[in-house]
This record gives structure tokens, C-alpha cells and sequence, in this order.
């Protein structure tokens, strides 16, 4: 038996001991009843209890009488408890008295012999013995049905969370090919028209991959960690469409120490550009803002874009469904995602996620080993 279990057996024996000699001693006032004998008798009783607890919770433990047990193994069992504290019962009163008459008992002339002595005493203390049997047999089977509802919730929460991880990571692995493939079709179209922007940009999707692609990466980042990959995505689109696109920031310093989900800000960016940028023969203006306030992190994308009829539905890729997607696994309900479409052409998207300051892990954009994969 481990030490600090010892340690609760002999902290509850005390407390139980110091309980009913008190109300011995409550019961019988006036009468001159000697505190020492009291609390030394009830301290045998319930010792001889303590002993005999890990063998009952031993029993109950292998022979459970609640939960998945069919009715006819419950009554067997029982059936069984209820033999085994007949049986026990008068062997711990038997026991308890005898080693107090022998060893302390101040009364030795009212009750000069051991067999008076159980004559007064005996059928009381078995009676009591036997309640205190059932008390701790059920405490023992509560205690298990305690536990195995515990380990049941633990298992169920454990289950939750790896299938949110196997949801996050099936959203993840669709969002990376989505953003090569769509890169390598850009390429592909300069390839004829251009080969020395074509080189270059497969020079910066080079540096992008060892960014995005390296390692393990971290399920969260700082906000700072995804706009420099949000730099070099934007590079590649710049030698796409050169002077057409025009970028502006607006962060709040305090925000970039925020920490978000990996690859959160690149669907938006994208979403900005292939809609936006592409769809325009003149300038196209992205502004990017970021914010804390008020515990939360506020993030807004806004680009130029064609004026479209008001009643065309919203452009919702596969990007922005899988960052719907995740963010909703992330924060549950306690996230905003407004996609609203300009009067004078584009698009605003705003975004606003509690506030949580990036871990290192996340500053370092890498997981340790063994990590979960949670995205």
C-alpha cells in the first residue's frame, strides 16, 4: 500500500474515531464515562475496520454490483456481500471486544468477566458492525461507479479532441495542395509570356514552401509568423501582376503578438487577389488591418474589385470554406467571420477571435516532438 494512501486511511480512522467518541460521550453525559477508554475502545473498533477496508475494496472492485452488470450477477453478488458481513460482523465484535477487556477496561467491577461482558455488549456491536459493513460497501461501489464514470468522461473527451485533431489535420492537407496548385498555375501561364518572372517566381514559391512545408509545424502561430508568409505570397502575386496590386498595412503592434491558427491569413489574401487583383486592368488596392481590443483580435482584409450585380451570390471557395471550417473547430461559436461585398466593388472580410498571446512554440512557428497536430 502506497505511503500516502496509508496516510488517508489513518487520517479518516482518526477523524471517524473522534466523531463517534464524541458522540458517545455527548450521549452518555453526566454519567462520569471515561473520554480514554471511550476513544481508546472506538479507535479499536474502527481499526479493526481500516485493516479489513482493502479487502472490501478489493471485492467490490472484482465483483462490481452496479453498472453494465446483469441483474441475475447483481443479485448473486449480492447475495455474497451480505454472507460475507453475517460472517464478519460477529468476528469484528468478538474481536474488538476482547481486546479491550483484556488490554483497558476500567469497569472490571460492574463487568468482572469477559463472558458479561459480551453478554452486554455483544449483540449491539454486532449490529453496529454490520451497518458499518454496508456503509462501507457502498462507499467502496460508489466510489468505483466515481471513477469509472471519470475514466469515461476522460475517454470521451480524449476521443473529441482526436477526432477534432483528425478533422483539423483532413483540413489542413486540403488547404495546402489547394494553394500549390493554384501557384503552379500561375507559373504555368507566365512560362510562355514571361520565363524570367516565370523563374523568379518559382524561385520565391522555392523560399514560401521551406516556410510553409518545413518541419512540423506549430497548430498555432504568432500573427506576426503568417504575415511573413503572407510577404512572400504577396511577392509571388506582385511579379504576376506587377504594378496592379497595391498593398497597406495596418497593425497594431500589440496584435501581432496574438497567436492564430496556421495558414489562417493566406486563403483571405488569396481570396483577395484572384477575385480582386486579377479581375482588374488597374490598380487594385489590398488594406490589411489588425487589432486588439477589448480581449479580442480584430482582423480585416478589404481589396478593390469589379462591381458586381447586387444579387450574385458570395465567392466562397475552397479557402475561405476550409477557414470557416477551421475556425469553427478552433473557437467553437466564439469567433465572427463577415464576408461583405463593397457598393464600390471588392470585398471586406472581418475577422474577430479572443485575443491569446502566442506561446514560443507559436513564435517559433515549429512544434516540439510528439506534439499534436491540432491546426
Amino acid at each position: 500500500m502506497r505511503p500516502r494512501t496509508v496516510l488517508i486511511a489513518v487520517a479518516i480512522w482518526l477523524a471517524v474515531t473522534l466523531f463517534f467518541a464524541a458522540s458517545v460521550m455527548a450521549r452518555y453525559i453526566g454519567e462520569h464515562k471515561s473520554f480514554t477508554y471511550v476513544f481508546y475502545a472506538t479507535g479499536v473498533h474502527y481499526a479493526l475496520w481500516t485493516l479489513l477496508s482493502p479487502l472490501l475494496s478489493g471485492l467490490c472492485a472484482r465483483w462490481p454490483l452496479f453498472g453494465e452488470v446483469r441483474a441475475a450477477s447483481t443479485a448473486r453478488r449480492l447475495s455474497g456481500f451480505v454472507l460475507l458481513g453475517v460472517v464478519l460482523s460477529p468476528l469484528v465484535s468478538l474481536s474488538y471486544l476482547a481486546i479491550t477487556f483484556y488490554t483497558y477496561f476500567p469497569y472490571r467491577q460492574w463487568v468482572p468477566t469477559f463472558p458479561a461482558y459480551m453478554k452486554s455488549d455483544l449483540w449491539n456491536s454486532i449490529h453496529d458492525d454490520f451497518m458499518t459493513f454496508a456503509v462501507l460497501v457502498v462507499a467502496f461501489q460508489g466510489w468505483r461507479v466515481w471513477r469509472d464514470l471519470q475514466s469515461a468522461q476522460t475517454r470521451a473527451a480524449e476521443l473529441e479532441r482526436q477526432l477534432a485533431v483528425s478533422r483539423l489535420d483532413a483540413l489542413r492537407m486540403q488547404l495546402h495542395p489547394h494553394f500549390l496548385f493554384n501557384t503552379f498555375h500561375t507559373i504555368t501561364g507566365l512560362i510562355g509570356e514571361d520565363p524570367a518572372t516565370a523563374r523568379r517566381m518559382v524561385v520565391a514559391l522555392g523560399d514560401l514552401l521551406r516556410r510553409t512545408l518545413q518541419g512540423p509545424s506549430a497548430p498555432m502561430q504568432s500573427l506576426a509568423r503568417e504575415l511573413e508568409l503572407i510577404d512572400l505570397y504577396m511577392g509571388i502575386q506582385r511579379l504576376r501582376l506587377g504594378d496592379r496590386v497595391s498593398l497597406d498595412y495596418d497593425i497594431d503592434p500589440d496584435a501581432t503578438a496574438a497567436e492564430v491558427p496556421h495558414l489562417l491569413l493566406q486563403p483571405l489574401f488569396e481570396n483577395a487577389v484572384r477575385h480582386g487583383a486579377a479581375q482588374m486592368t488597374g490598380p487594385c488596392a489590398i488594406v490589411f488591418r489588425a487589432s486588439r481590443d477589448n480581449g479580442r483580435l480584430r482582423l480585416s482584409l478589404m481589396n478593390d474589385a469589379p462591381i458586381v450585380a447586387p444579387d450574385t451570390p458570395a465567392r466562397r471557395g475552397v479557402g475561405l470554406t476550409n477557414t470557416l471550417s477551421r475556425l469553427r473547430l478552433h473557437y467553437g461559436e466564439d469567433f465572427t467571420f463577415d464576408y461583405l461585398d463593397r457598393a464600390q466593388g471588392g470585398v471586406l472580410i472581418d475577422v474577430s477571435l479572443p485575443y491569446h498571446h502566442a506561446s514560443e512554440e507559436a513564435r517559433d512557428g515549429h512544434a516540439t516532438a510528439g506534439a499534436g497536430a491540432v491546426d
